[in-house]
């Protein structure tokens, strides 16, 4: 029973990217069904409080660095927490800033699992899908800071700019779909917009290397 119970807590713990990638994939599939247009927002906040949650699982598998990122990202939390409530310039930054701040770690780190990883393994599937939705997750959190700084940077074609459409723009942007219904109009918007997409390339090229390169390693040493 005791070999049992501790085959299944070894599986969940190499599991933790695949825990990762299901929260950023119910986000997408759920979010909008679950609220109208005015309470998209807030449930946009909790998928994404929830992606921090499992990124504290997922990037770090020592104990005493996952309670620091833990600590990270309960900070993220309670920042966005206080801008809902206040929703002065001063939270709104703070909030800002210690979200890019958190998820760029989790893309760094990610990143670096992945580099170091010899055989091709489910996980690390994972990890690289995850790594890029957090990739499109980070540039949403700057185009909006760049919109508050930059106020006009964007046209959403009549609606308001808020969270869920920047998430909306960073991914048409970062797979460079480009449906042209959000346009970004000021020269920062623009050069972030065009850094995201050669991003989105480079990353596809690059993981598929990591991928091609850790798989024939494993071939060899088998």
């Amino acid at each position: 029973m005791r070999k049992k119970i501790e085959s299944v807590t070894t599986k969940i713990l190499n599991a933790r990217f695949s825990y990762l990638f299901f929260t950023i994939m119910m986000m997408f599939l759920l979010r909008p069904f679950l609220a109208g247009a005015k309470a998209l927002n807030i449930v946009t906040d909790f998928f994404l409080w929830a992606i921090l949650i499992s990124c504290v699982w997922a990037v770090q598998d020592k104990r005493k660095n996952q309670q620091i990122v833990l600590g990270m990202a309960v900070v993220v939390i309670l920042a966005d927490l206080t801008d809902i409530m206040l929703q002065t310039t001063v939270t709104f930054w703070v909030s800002t800033i210690a979200a890019a701040f958190f998820v760029g770690y989790a893309v760094i780190a990610i990143f670096v699992y992945l580099a170091r990883q010899k055989e091709v393994t489910a996980d690390m599937i994972m990890a690289a899908a995850s790594e890029y939705v957090l990739i499109g997750i980070l540039f949403a959190v700057l185009y909006n800071f760049v919109e508050v700084a930059y106020p006009g940077s964007f046209n959403f074609s009549g609606a308001g700019t808020n969270r869920p459409g920047f998430l909306y723009f960073s991914f048409v942007t970062l797979t460079t779909t480009g449906y042209g219904d959000v346009l970004p109009l000021s020269s920062q918007a623009r050069s972030l917009a065009a850094f995201e997409a050669i991003t989105g390339q480079l990353y596809i090229a690059i993981t598929v290397a990591l991928l091609v390169g850790a798989y024939s390693t494993g071939r060899k040493r088998h």
